[in-house]
């Protein structure tokens, strides 16, 4: 065959040469003005064949998103260990197994089955695709994973009662500068914080999830229909929770108009401009504004710095439900674990708690006489 021309942009001319070996290759030929300077590098960026792979991998992932960006960036890590320039011969048995043995050091069990996870994914869908070939990929399945390192797995870190209420108190007197911002935030503390949701749970939320009481019940609920695993669960809302959401409700119909019902929960507020408008409104409130929110609030209120980001709220959350007497079920059921092993990291005792739990047994027992004279 004879090669043809194709014009592209900037006066340029393109060739292209018939398949070879089931690739098309386009040869350019530029005219002679100078081309455009290109942009700076940043140090670090060149990437190997392994990188690009892992992109691949992760836009082909038949999975939620939460889960496509956790196996992304557990393949990233394990790239980015091998080094700059992966290729996929290095995925090799021998590198997955030392890998394996860092990532246990001071980490959870459940931690290092995630990324082994992720990894097999990754190796099975390089056989498939043929970036590397089935024997390779065979031995570096077979490796056991090794034992984590951790001696005792802490329970996860939540505010104290104390840094909670500062927090609500910071979100609350926000108000006064931003009536709009102010009462979505007051909200969003309060669901992340009372309602133990996950981020992307409530970025998903629609206004008709929030449910009205029915039935004899007296607390209003919200029903959260994409929890991880695609799972739906009904969440009980507090009364300050349910209050924090109606007036952002209010607040948002008077200022941005009637939404409906199929509409997003909580919505971006853009830019507002000197006549009280705003711009740039109705995205979904995702991570990076939850994030923005916990940070900015988290320092209004001088949480921890480790605490300023949402998820610490949900930790908050099922501390707070063990504090008051709830069952670890309850808690179970309130989070939206697939496993009752998931929850029990909450319930690692430090000495306080063990004290707390002791007096909380013993405060209806009688106290003999007889027992005092054996002390």
């Amino acid at each position: 065959m004879t090669p043809t021309r194709a014009p592209r942009e900037n006066g340029a001319q393109a060739i292209v040469v018939p398949p070879v070996a089931g690739e098309a290759l386009e040869l350019v030929v530029r005219d002679t003005r100078p081309p455009a300077p290109a942009p700076p590098r940043a140090k670090g960026e060149l990437v190997g064949q392994a990188d690009r792979l892992v992109a691949l991998f992760a836009e082909t992932l038949v999975a939620a998103p939460q889960t496509q960006r956790t196996y992304e960036r557990a393949c990233s890590r394990f790239v980015a260990w091998l080094g700059p320039l992966a290729k996929p011969q290095d995925l090799t048995s021998t590198q997955v197994s030392r890998y394996h043995l860092v990532l246990a050091r001071g980490r959870a069990s459940s931690t290092v089955k995630k990324e082994r996870a992720a990894l097999n994914s990754w190796f099975r869908w390089l056989v498939d695709f043929g970036h590397i070939p089935p024997a390779q990929a065979r031995a570096a399945l077979a490796i056991k994973l090794p034992r984590a390192q951790t001696s005792e797995r802490e329970t996860p870190k939540g505010l104290s009662a104390g840094e909670y209420a500062r927090l609500i108190q910071a979100a609350r007197a926000a108000i006064v500068d931003a009536p709009l911002a102010g009462a979505r935030d007051l909200a969003i503390i309060l669901i992340l914080g009372d309602g133990g949701l996950r981020c992307e749970e409530l970025a998903g939320l629609q206004r008709r999830d929030f449910k009205a009481a029915r039935d004899g019940a007296k607390l209003r609920a919200l029903l959260v229909r994409h929890g991880k695993g695609d799972r739906t669960r009904t969440v009980k809302l507090s009364v300050r929770a349910t209050r924090a959401i109606v007036r952002w409700e209010r607040a948002r119909a008077r200022l941005l108009g009637a939404a409906a019902a199929n509409d997003a929960l909580f919505v971006t507020l853009g830019r507002r401009r000197l006549d009280g408008r705003h711009v740039g409104v109705g995205g979904r409130c995702g991570q990076p504004v939850l994030a923005a929110i916990m940070k900015r609030l988290g320092d209004a209120a001088e949480v921890p710095q480790e605490l300023r980001h949402p998820h610490a709220l949900r930790h908050t959350c099922a501390n707070e439900l063990l504090r008051s007497g709830a069952t670890i079920a309850d808690v179970q059921r309130m989070l939206g674990h697939a496993s009752i092993k998931t929850t029990s990291i909450y319930l690692a005792s430090d000495q306080q708690r063990q004290e707390d739990v002791i007096t909380h047994r013993d405060r209806d027992r009688l106290i003999l006489d007889d027992d005092l004279d054996d002390t």
